[in-house]
């Protein structure tokens, strides 16, 4: 004690009548990035414009359809034929499980498809070919007299990557061979790999339970913990902004840049999808090194415990998809991109949907948007108004959107329950990977 207070006498002294240097701890850059005041009318500017982009998405004028639409549509109606084809004769359940449609009903929707393009004014020759050929096959009319009937010119097969398949042919007879083969043996196996994965869940669907049950006996702790929702929701507009004009101007570019190689395109994809989250943690954070334990990216996964979330999902899906699976946009492609074709489309998937915008997303909407949120409001409220901000930014149909919620609901129980962003990130790895792999072994694998 004695030495202690000559210490601290000394450094509060002067030698020789020249004052001690008195020591001064530096300033705390988390603590004054705590203590910012932000104005209510910049977040509510802030909103506004963001609202106001968000609402022209979903309420805007739809002003034509993107070029390549109808050759994307016409790919999809052929696969659909095809695979309806070909599994005709099997039992429905193995039907549902490859998600194959009667030809019946292919007809319709390929009909249905075609004249949202015929009502733009955007179908080719060859397309109302196909048209033609739908409507001739419903209403059992020979294919040969309808065309006729319709007066329409010579057949351009220049086009051989997309109109070589079923609905090019004359006749549009259906016969077994060895493309519907191949379509249905791929349908059948991703299928049936999405639900073995969801049956296995089962046996850990307690043990994800339990989990889930904790977020509401879980407190944050550390730096995270302590962000206000007014900083939270700065962070994450500002970064949401960057990221549109970075977007509307990558889109510009290679608007005027026709025949982009993919790599570039897939390097282009993976910034724009991860520049918001670089800027949410730049804003946040005054050292990298300090990220992965302040949003937990340092954690260790529970693979029990995402099997038996994603076996929740799979079962949530189910009736989802039939109360509101009739509510879809009118989309001639049924979501389909040239980006997934092929090979490097394949790539693109991987690298974009399962790998990127998970990572990206998460830190983002959960990391960043939902802990600010929970903070202050509390879990459920939290949960519900991050997973809707997180529903809407996707821009999907109504089964979509609310698809989406749902997983971002669970998503935001899972962080708030382990704490843990790698947990959460691995989740939505293999949901968007559920979901986009088979889409493409369908539609955008060669046949």
């Amino acid at each position: 004690m004695i030495i202690r207070t000559a210490c601290l006498f000394r450094e509060n002294s002067s030698v020789s009548g020249i004052p001690a240097k008195t020591s001064i701890a530096p300033a705390n850059p988390y603590r004054a990035i705590l203590r910012r005041e932000i104005p209510e009318p910049l977040i509510a500017l802030l909103c506004f414009i963001l609202g106001i982009w968000i609402w022209d998405h979903y309420m805007g004028e739809k002003v034509g359809y993107a070029p390549g639409t109808e050759e994307l549509a016409l790919i999809r109606i052929d696969r659909d034929l095809l695979l309806a084809e070909a599994m005709a004769e099997d039992p429905a359940l193995l039907r549902w499980l490859a998600h194959a449609g009667t030809v019946r009903h292919s007809v319709t929707e390929g009909i249905r498809s075609l004249e949202l393009l015929i009502s733009s004014q955007t179908l080719s020759p060859n397309g109302y070919r196909a048209y033609a050929a739908l409507l001739a096959t419903r209403d059992h009319i020979p294919v040969e007299k309808f065309l006729a009937q319709m007066n329409l010119p010579e057949q351009d097969d220049s086009q051989e990557n997309w109109w070589n398949l079923k609905i090019a042919s004359k006749n549009f007879q259906f016969t077994e061979n060895g493309i519907s083969a191949i379509l249905r043996t791929r349908a059948i196996l991703v299928g049936s790999l999405i639900w073995l994965l969801g049956i296995i869940g089962l046996v850990f669907l307690p043990s994800a339970w339990r989990c889930l049950r904790k977020a509401f006996h879980t407190k944050p702790k550390g730096y995270s913990a302590a962000w206000n929702p007014s900083l939270g929701l700065l962070v994450f507009m500002l970064a949401t902004l960057a990221w549109i004009g970075f977007s509307m101007v990558m889109e510009l570019g290679i608007a005027r840049l026709p025949g982009l190689h993919p790599v570039v395109a897939i390097i282009l994809d993976t910034v724009a999808r991860i520049l918001p989250a670089l800027i949410a943690l730049g804003l946040l954070f005054r050292r990298a090194s300090h990220i992965p334990r302040s949003i937990g990216l340092d954690a260790h996964l529970h693979p029990p415990v995402l099997l038996g979330l994603f076996s929740l999902l799979v079962i949530l899906d189910q009736p989802l998809r039939w109360l509101l699976g009739s509510f879809t946009r009118e989309d001639p492609t049924g979501g389909l991109s040239y980006s997934d074709s092929g090979i490097f489309g394949l790539v693109f998937l991987v690298i974009s949907a399962c790998l990127v915008a998970p990572l990206a997303e998460e830190i983002l909407y959960r990391g960043v948007l939902y802990r600010s949120l929970s903070n202050k409001l509390g879990v459920i409220a939290a949960a519900l108004l991050s997973s809707i901000i997180f529903a809407a930014f996707h821009f999907y149909d109504v089964y979509g959107l609310a698809s989406v919620a749902i997983f971002g609901f669970i998503c935001a129980l899972l962080y708030q329950a382990t704490g843990s962003l790698i947990n959460v990130i691995a989740l939505h790895m293999l949901y968007n990977a559920s979901i986009t792999l088979p889409e493409w072994a369908v539609y955008h694998a060669p046949l």
